[in-house]
């Protein structure tokens, strides 16, 4: 086989890469999320973080505060759980963004740049890893308030709704994180600083109590943030009540700000050298 036909058989395997189009970067990140869980298995506070800390949290409110509740006729662990689901997905996403920060400073994201796959691949692969963590996490939570006397009251469309928000959520804090991570590349520095973004919108919501327990002049702040409508709409679903409206809010907040982290994770990517 002469040059000419090496050079043409060449050419038509990149333009059939090329033109696989979608299939292309489903593969691609299927592998580099295979990768990454292969990773997460490797490290065993991993495990801790994924099965023992939303428990551990969960009990540790419910017991606390679960008698104060119920003085404002409140049950406390059908309020309680959206919550630490939120929180379990907060720490899921913290866990990508460290992630993507040590693949950073290892050279492996320049290395996929130089690669002929997918440019969205690594971020790609990041969220099919940690999506799957986060989907361990929500089961073995579930499973366990379920002991405090947890029930999704509105048959399987709360439990599928449920899960999707959730997923949904975990998403959008995975690209806000990634952004962290694309923007700071050091995986200590990304590791001291996420604590930011996750201690006001966690502690300053309708996650843990009322709006109306907190200072008159910070109520219409708790009560407007993306994860108090999230804790919302997910307590509309556990508990089989109205739930067009708070999921409007969540689903209308959680995708404006996913588009917005996509777009800056895309910018920062092209920057990483």
């Amino acid at each position: 086989m002469d040059t000419n036909d090496l050079y043409t058989k060449a050419k038509k395997l990149v333009a059939t890469r090329n033109e696989s189009g979608i299939s292309r970067v489903f593969a691609d990140s299927l592998i580099i999320g295979h990768r990454n869980l292969i990773l997460l298995s490797r490290f065993s506070a991993v495990t801790v973080s994924v099965v023992l800390i939303p428990i551990m949290f969960l009990s540790g409110f419910l017991l606390t505060f679960e008698r104060l509740m119920a003085a404002q006729e409140i049950n406390y662990v059908q309020y309680l759980v959206p919550i630490i689901t939120l929180q379990a997905m907060f720490f899921t996403a913290m866990g990508a963004a460290i992630n993507l920060a040590t693949d950073i400073k290892a050279g492996m994201l320049q290395r996929c740049r130089a690669m002929p796959i997918s440019r969205v691949a690594a971020f790609g692969g990041l969220l099919i890893a940690y999506i799957v963590r986060a989907s361990i996490a929500l089961a073995i939570l579930v499973c366990f308030a379920h002991v405090y006397g947890f029930r999704f009251q509105g048959g399987w469309f709360s439990v599928v709704g449920f899960i999707a928000l959730t997923l949904l959520f975990t998403t959008t804090a995975i690209a806000g994180y990634a952004v962290l991570a694309l923007g700071l590349k050091e995986p200590n520095l990304v590791q001291s600083l996420s604590i930011i973004p996750y201690a006001p919108l966690l502690l300053l919501s309708t996650g843990f109590s009322p709006a109306e327990n907190f200072p008159h002049w910070l109520q219409a702040i708790v009560r407007g943030q993306p994860v108090s409508h999230t804790a919302n709409a997910l307590r509309a679903l556990v508990n089989g009540n109205e739930i067009l409206n708070p999921l409007f809010w969540s689903v209308g907040w959680l995708l404006g700000l996913l588009l917005i982290f996509v777009f800056l994770a895309v910018y920062l990517y092209q920057k990483v050298s």
